[in-house]
């Protein structure tokens, strides 16, 4: 039986992970303390793909990385480069060290908010802070190199047919035993008929 070395599939799952950074407002974005919402249009767009550097434990997959985004601030027309940190962990049953992992990340939904932020005692106002989110929707696939043993060819053989000879003798004895289409009495009892005895 031969036996071959190949990368078999040890799991494919949909796992969610989430991209997330605080940092100081930019001067002249404020927040609203009724509603929440920014007083100026803040804008995030993600850059590049995020970066996912992986450590297997048994039993579950460790991202650690970055996506790099750009933040836009309207109409002053700022841009600041920033880099929100990964950290998550999969629960994957089947992984253990020295498995292989590919995962395919996709952006569902990234935001910017604002918060009151602390200020030391003795200070009079408030700072604001952003917290940016990022949600990413990944595929991961994870496979292990294993010996496998391919299944045997079965022989295949045509199936054996009556030689011609043979057909021609059943057909001839078939007709032998055809009674006659036209026959009295006389005729059965020689032809058919069982001997007497």
């Amino acid at each position: 039986m031969a036996r071959i070395k190949t990368n078999v599939i040890i799991a494919e799952i949909e796992a969610t992970k989430i991209a997330s950074l605080d940092l100081k407002a930019p001067i002249g974005v404020d927040v609203d303390l009724k509603t929440g919402e920014l007083t100026e249009i803040v804008r995030v767009e993600p850059v590049r793909d995020p970066v996912l550097r992986k450590t297997i434990i048994p039993g579950k997959l460790i991202n650690e990385g970055f996506l790099k985004a750009r933040l836009l601030v309207e109409p002053e027309d700022m841009e600041t480069i920033m880099y929100l940190p990964i950290y998550s962990v999969t629960k994957i049953d089947e992984i253990k060290p020295g498995d292989q992992v590919a995962e395919v990340s996709e952006l569902e939904h990234i935001s910017v908010s604002g918060l009151p932020d602390v200020v030391p005692i003795g200070q009079s106002g408030y700072k604001v802070k952003l917290l940016v989110r990022a949600l990413l929707k990944v595929q991961i696939t994870v496979t292990r190199e294993e010996i496998v043993s391919l299944p045997e060819e079965e022989n295949s053989r045509l199936p054996e047919f009556p030689s011609d000879r043979a057909i021609r003798l059943k057909e001839t004895a078939s007709h032998r035993r055809r009674p006659p289409s036209k026959f009295n009495s006389d005729t059965w009892n020689r032809y058919w008929a069982p001997p007497h005895r």
